[in-house]
């Protein structure tokens, strides 16, 4: 290469370092509760110069994706907004930590993101033509950072101006019948109590029906991994305490996989939401750790996951807690208890920018608590006529 051409390619490749350099980025994670309120804010441009020029995304619609980015511009300067879904507590722990990474989609046009649009069916992770691993800046939790794995974060949290409701499920047992049990409908609640037994290895369905005759199979708890605010929510919410280790098990196809006993759980809501299957139809599925055929699982999940479980063909039934079903106006009123409260918070250091868009999206009126952009499965805050003082922040919701 003669020195014309030389100082030419490196010319060329400083502009393309200072074009790369000129948008401004933001890296949100956490929860998966309030995601589909978070993206539709974030689509209709709040907090931003305007509606996004592109969004891309995975799956079958942006709201309910795993990955998101929007394409727009913030104090009016070229700015990508990037999501990704980890979990409440790992969304508390990537603002946290300045090593701490998550997969985030590449820029559009790069690798084999489109420029916008879906891209459905969603690859798997990680995959060097569509991922790559970026530090966080902003983070989404449904449990109080206060009663997270990380109480003392430097991250400024915020009220997100929603709260989140939970609900139980049972996984269908169609096949009941045929393993001596009485009616399986009979199991339609489930109390503080019996929770506590099922965070602690289950038992016979007699337990849950009120039946004594009903010890021809188990009922076993199938849950979240550590990284959940679901998890948190119910630990806390049934007074199991929320670093308490549970004996959950894992659903693969209708089997118990690992055969035993687990911690750990689903690292995703969605995953556990398909994964609670008919356990004894059409084929009756061992029980590996009883030893006996046929069993069954209750689980907790966000309401948005749930109307996944609820739905055909996994057709999970909903449970009431402690003798109250589900809906807004019973946790609006305080008689249904299994909700709490949504966060957004901002890693400490934070470029200004990305804290006016965090506190943007909190606003109680116009961000993620403004009914334009519930999903159905938020509640706004100011709907809400009780509290969880022990779990707000010590910094105020913004207004």
């Amino acid at each position: 290469m003669n020195t014309y051409k030389a100082i030419l390619a490196a010319a060329l490749g400083l502009a393309s370092v200072s074009l790369a350099s000129a948008t401004q980025y933001v890296y949100i994670t956490g929860s998966t509760a309030a995601r589909g309120a978070v993206v539709n804010a974030l689509a209709a441009g709040v907090g931003q110069d305007a509606t996004p020029s592109a969004v891309i995304y995975t799956g079958s619609a942006a709201s309910t994706g795993s990955y998101q980015e929007f394409v727009t511009s913030i104090g009016g300067n070229a700015t990508i907004i990037k999501t990704a879904w980890s979990g409440s507590e790992a969304g508390i722990l990537d603002v946290s930590s300045s090593t701490q990474t998550e997969l985030f989609l590449l820029d559009p046009s790069t690798g084999s993101v489109p420029a916008s649009g879906a891209i459905n069916p969603a690859p798997a992770t990680p995959n060097a033509n569509y991922y790559s691993a970026q530090t966080v800046n902003a983070a989404l939790a449904d449990n109080s950072p206060l009663a997270s794995k990380n109480p003392t974060t430097t991250a400024t949290f915020k009220l997100a101006g929603v709260v989140v409701p939970f609900v139980f499920v049972k996984n269908q047992g169609a096949g009941l019948t045929t393993l001596g049990e009485s009616d399986y409908s009979a199991f339609s609640n489930l109390t503080s109590d019996q929770f506590k037994v099922l965070a602690a290895g289950g038992d016979y369905l007699g337990l849950f029906t009120g039946n004594p005759a009903d010890q021809a199979t188990f009922v076993y708890l199938a849950g979240r991994d550590d990284n959940s605010g679901t998890r948190v929510n119910v630990l806390a919410e049934t007074g199991v305490g929320v670093k308490t280790s549970l004996s959950q098990v894992i659903l693969a196809n209708g089997v118990l996989t690992p055969a035993a006993y687990t911690d750990e759980g689903q690292a995703s809501s969605g995953t556990l939401a398909k994964s609670l299957i008919d356990t004894t139809s059409p084929t009756v599925q061992t029980d590996s750790i009883q030893g006996t055929s046929g069993f069954n699982v209750v689980s907790y999940l966000g309401v948005p996951d749930a109307v996944t479980a609820e739905a055909a063909p996994i057709n999970a039934i909903q449970l009431t807690y402690n003798g109250v079903a589900y809906s807004a106006t019973a946790v609006e009123n305080g008689t249904y208890a299994f909700w709490g409260y949504e966060f957004v918070g901002w890693k400490a250091g934070s470029a200004t920018y990305i804290q006016n868009l965090v506190n943007t999206l909190a606003n109680t009126s116009t961000g993620v608590g403004s009914s334009a952009y519930n999903d159905g499965s938020e509640i706004g805050l100011s709907n809400v006529h009780v509290s969880r003082a022990d779990s707000l922040p010590t910094n105020p919701p913004v207004e």
